[in-house]
């Protein structure tokens, strides 16, 4: 008996309180929820949810993995004693698994779909289940059974139903649902959705897109084969997962089944009274939705509720959550409108759940995050006698610092007020609306809104001067015509040359004026220029022209910018189509020279002749049809270049500049454009409305003025009128611009936001610093010598100044788009950027090759921002991104990635150190080595902590904001991945394997491919689930990176041969 109480302990002891299992047992968890992003990618969430996520075996994964942490834990008390921060660390994820668990098995979650002015007390829930009904007659009330694969233990069933998985069946207790012994098997299933594509693909005879195979397989549309057994008799029966019903007669019996959601019926009711959207100004971008409902209850009455997006309501154990809306359609399908253009709206959509684990998650998180914190400061931690051993304890708390500006949004209001003065104007901003009109062409058929008719006269009387100048200009006409009307290539030199004379006070004026983008958000047309001549020359000056006078050309001197040769073309092919044998070329070498007046024409005056006068003279016409005719995958390169050249085309046509610049505020919240300048009459405008007649004359001359003091300006360098036109312009704007007009703190800050440039800029300095901080710290360790206190007190205050120019930057981003700088692909790279520097300059900052890291990892991932299929556009935030939750998770997580990028360029180091060991020529290496690999995995700690944190803190926000803190998503998911890669990192030193700083280093180098993936993989190659917002392409990125990959296997290789060196007993 004795023996076996031995052996049962020890069976139990190797079962659930085993290292090496555990750490086996993590690994293995990490590559199959890994895996099952992959499934996701080709099948869907359904069957990875299935297959993976529900399954019997990874509940029993999480369960074993659970039950050997606090095995572990357990042991680590018997042993080593009990450490606080240590064991609260560790309890708060096993506390966090337990209420996932209870979730799992005791909460449900769904939909309830309230159309405008109805109610409901039904949910649809959210899981598939086989609905079994057992009846009389066809229609008739019978036995029925909800059956959801997995849930036997629940309902008392002996089921082990999967509809994803063949030859899976069930049977069911037949004294408890019904009167003869039944059973049904899944004999097949199949991707209804797919097998409709390849068919349709054979009666067409055609090839399939590989896209078109992506996007039907994430239809989650399945069909499945059942055969059916009851009193006997078998029938074989075809279910869909979208609810169909199937039925088959079985004797004097009917079975119904059903594959899909069941309803699910509340205690309550709830009516939506109305269902509100508000767009960004200006655009049809969402800013907020909600939902204006009552609560009907019989025993405790009515009462109203708004719920929107992070604003839930919680009722008797349900929460429910703003999801999203529908609008209605036509019978084609094509979406409705008011007679505004609005949607109609036709119903809204709550997610629902109860979550009993909802309490111990949170408590876990809670322990968590104070476990992470006091880990940090504990002695007993192994952070602390890391940092002991490498002195440098007394700056770890400044870590910290930056990210409490996650907690609050800037207070300062982005638009100006009703009180608000213009720099340059004593003229007040007046909140006042203009005619909502399409354009200025077409002004005599609106009908238009009237506006303080004081103010407004009193502002048109002010610039009588103004139009009586405008009066006056005949002779500056005709003293330039001359100068215009000659085309030669040395005269049209001669006047780019004079844009680029114009005064900087005129320049910033100009770039002062401000335009709405289709977006809604409003900008200067400093930044818009900017944009423009990125997406045209790929630069920011181009020979000597700055973006302002770049966008003055293209909006007054068109004809002469489309002589310009400033668009780069590499393919010599195209060159060769378009007969030019420069690298770049310009609008005009895109047509045939002897049409080019059918250009020109078709550009002022569009309509059907001239457009086919058109595509006869463009060059490239056939081929830009051929591409957009194919796929995205079946264009090569070839067709992507000629497509780029296309877009750029489009922006450089003579005057249809004029069409993308809403530069006139109407109605409060959207701007117009002025339309086609050379469509614009005085006499049409004559005919217009009275009351507006003087302001729309008004705004008709400043543009002719614009045009023609822009022309003489540069033709006689007089630039006076001009400052007074655009002058005259900016206190329009601020007169009628409303709330949506920028305050001068804000225009004044985007303008050094651009003009500083301060992020490509940084990128070469953190570049520059970290090469040369690697040279001397590496022949500091070779020869064995001190670096110069002054020589290293020179390089850390450099860096030190470039970190802070690039703090600087993100808050000022932070500022001027009124959201935390951390919302779309760009911007997270800033930030990772940012960290990476943090964690070298501020936290590890005695270590030079712990700065250098820091500052070559801020600088590639300065340099991946700016690689071109990143937008550094700023742009509105949906409304489920505007949450101060949101702030906190991406702060902390992506500021891991930072850290984590220390250790992995840190390890990089260490490998190439191994190479050059030599214990009796160079003993000082060994020594270097274990440092860094002690800051190292000092960094690594802070990152997985962050990491850790930042994970559950993104499930706080999902579950506040739709009901849902846990969902697979595929970035959710490798951020999990990261977290079990990392742990394993960490805790394989408790295995005491041999040669364990070469080990550690080449396991912390491979790891940090989880974040590589969790980043880039997750955007750019997965492209699944809600996170991935990458824009652009990133087939380049991608080679890239597994290249890098590749290509670290060298220092591993080489590193082998000199791996034999052991831990001190300070640092395992």
């Amino acid at each position: 008996m004795a023996k076996l109480s031995v052996l049962l302990k020890a069976l139990l002891n190797n079962l659930f309180a085993s290292m090496p299992l555990s750490i086996f047992l993590m690994v293995l968890y990490a590559a199959s929820i890994g895996w099952a992003t992959f499934v996701e990618k080709e099948y869907g969430s359904i069957v990875a949810h299935d297959v993976i996520y529900a399954s019997w075996w990874f509940e029993l994964l999480n369960a074993w993995l659970g039950l050997s942490l606090f095995g572990c834990m357990l042991k680590s008390v018997k042993y080593n004693g009990f450490k606080v921060s240590v064991h609260i660390f560790h309890f708060a994820l096993i506390v966090i698994i337990m209420g996932a668990g209870i979730t799992r098995y005791y909460g449900f979650e769904g939909n309830m779909v309230l159309e405008d002015g109805g109610s409901s007390s039904f949910i649809e829930s959210r899981d598939n289940f086989l609905n079994v009904l057992v009846s009389n007659d066809v229609g008739e009330n019978g036995t029925q059974s909800d059956i959801l694969p997995l849930d036997s233990f629940k309902k008392g069933y002996d089921i082990s139903l999967s509809p994803y998985v063949r030859f899976s069946k069930f049977s069911l207790d037949t004294k408890e649902a019904f009167d003869k012994p039944l059973s049904i098997k899944s004999v097949s299933i199949i991707n209804y959705s797919l097998s409709s594509l390849f068919e349709q693909a054979k009666n067409e005879n055609r090839e399939i897109d590989p896209k078109e195979i992506d996007v039907k397989k994430r239809e989650n549309h399945y069909l499945a084969k059942f055969e059916v057994t009851y009193d006997g008799i078998t029938h074989t029966m075809l279910l869909s997962n979208r609810g169909e019903r199937a039925i088959a007669c079985f004797g004097n019996r009917f079975i119904t089944l059903s594959w899909g959601p069941k309803f699910i019926q509340l205690p309550f009711e709830l009516k939506l009274d109305k269902f509100e959207v508000i767009n960004y100004a200006g655009s049809q971008m969402p800013s907020s939705f909600a939902s204006y409902v009552r609560v009907i209850d019989e025993t405790h009455g009515e009462y109203p509720f708004k719920i929107f997006m992070n604003n839930v309501l919680d009722y008797k154990g349900y929460r429910f959550f703003q999801s999203e809306y529908r609008v209605k359609r036509d019978e084609e399908g094509k979406e409705m409108h008011d007679e505004n253009g609005m949607p109609l709206y036709a119903a809204t959509i709550l997610s629902v759940n109860n979550d009993p684990g909802k309490i111990p998650t949170y408590i876990g998180y809670t322990l968590l995050i104070l476990g992470a914190l006091w880990l940090l400061f504990d002695n007993d931690s192994r952070f602390r006698k890391l940092s002991n051993y490498v002195k440098s304890q007394k700056v770890l708390s400044i870590a910290f610092l930056f990210f409490g500006l996650a907690l609050f949004q800037l207070s300062t209001p982005l638009y100006a007020n009703t009180e608000s003065k213009n720099i340059e104007s004593d003229t007040s901003k007046f909140s006042q609306e203009l005619p909502r009109k399409k354009s200025l062409d077409s002004v005599d058929s609106e009908k238009k809104s009237h506006l303080d008719k004081q103010l407004r006269e009193k502002y048109i009387q002010a610039n009588e001067a103004f139009i009586a100048h405008i009066a006056t200009s005949k002779e500056s006409t005709e003293k330039i015509a001359p100068i215009f009307a000659d085309m030669s290539d040395e005269a049209i030199r001669e006047r780019i040359e004079g844009l680029k004379k114009i005064p900087n006070k005129t320049l910033k004026r100009f770039a002062k004026i401000q335009i709405q983008g289709f977006d809604g958000r409003i900008k200067l047309l400093d930044t818009y220029s900017d944009e423009i001549m990125r997406k045209v020359t790929g630069k920011k000056e181009f020979k000597g022209l700055k973006h302002n006078q770049f966008l003055l050309g293209l909006m007054t001197m068109p004809e002469d910018m489309a002589k310009l040769r400033l668009i780069k073309v590499t393919n010599k092919e195209i060159l060769d189509i378009l007969g030019v044998r420069d690298s770049y070329v310009s609008f005009e070498d895109l047509f045939h020279k002897d049409k080019l007046n059918d250009v020109y024409a078709f550009s002022v005056s569009p309509n059907a002749e001239r457009l086919e006068k058109f595509e006869k003279a463009y060059k490239l016409y056939h081929f830009v049809n051929t591409a957009l005719k194919k796929r995205d995958s079946e264009r090569n390169e070839f067709d992507k270049q000629i497509l780029r050249l296309h877009e750029k085309m489009d922006l450089l046509m003579p005057f249809s500049i004029w069409h993308y610049l809403r530069l006139i505020p109407a109605d409060g919240d959207s701007w117009i454009p002025f339309g086609n300048p050379n469509m614009l009459d005085i006499a049409q405008i004559q005919q217009s409305n009275p009351e507006d007649r003087k302001e729309l004359t008004l705004l008709v001359y400043f543009l002719e003025d614009f045009r023609l003091q822009t022309r003489v300006g540069v033709a006689l360098d007089e630039w006076e009128k001009l400052n007074e036109t655009l002058l005259f312009y900016n206190r329009y704007q601020a007169l009628v611009g409303g709330s949506l007009y920028l305050n001068p703190t804000l225009v004044e800050s985007e303008l050094f936001l651009n003009k500083t440039d301060v992020f490509p800029v940084s990128q070469y300095f953190y570049l520059a610093l970290g090469m040369l901080l690697f040279f001397i710290a590496f022949i500091a360790i070779l020869s064995n010598k001190q670096i110069p206190k002054w020589l290293g007190k020179t390089c850390y205050i450099l860096l030190f100044c470039v970190f802070v120019a690039h703090t600087l930057g993100l808050i000022l981003r932070w500022y001027v788009g009124g959201h935390a700088p951390w919302s779309n692909a760009y911007e997270s790279m800033l930030y990772i950027a940012w960290a990476s520097a943090l964690s070298g300059v501020i936290i590890l900052r005695k270590s030079y090759f712990a700065m250098c890291g820091a500052s070559f990892l801020a600088g590639m991932a300065l340099m991946v921002a700016h690689w071109g299929f990143m937008d550094p556009q700023i742009g509105n935030l949906q409304p489920v991104l505007q949450s101060y939750w949101l702030n906190i998770h991406v702060a902390v997580i992506v500021a891991s990635y930072g850290f984590l990028g220390l250790s992995f360029m840190l390890g990089i180091t260490n490998l190439i150190l191994f190479i050059f060991r030599n214990q009796q020529k160079r003993p000082q290496v060994d020594s270097a080595i274990l440092t860094l690999s002690a800051i190292s995995e000092m960094s690594m700690i802070i990152g997985i902590l962050m990491l850790v944190v930042g994970t559950f803190l993104g499930g706080v926000w999902a579950n506040e904001s739709w009901g849902r803190y846990w969902g697979w998503d595929s970035k959710e998911t490798w951020s999990l991945v990261s977290v079990g890669v990392y742990a394993c990192v960490l805790h394989v030193r408790l295995l005491k394997p041999l040669y364990l700083p070469y080990i550690y280093n080449v396991l912390a180098v491979l790891a940090f491919s989880s974040i590589l993936m969790t980043y880039f993989g997750v955007n750019f190659y997965l492209g699944t689930g809600m996170h991935a917002y990458a824009q652009g392409e990133g087939d380049s990125v991608n080679r890239l990176i597994f290249i890098s990959l590749a290509l670290i296997f060298i220092p591993v290789a080489l590193a082998f041969m000199k791996r034999k060196l052991l831990h001190t007993k300070e640092t395992h």
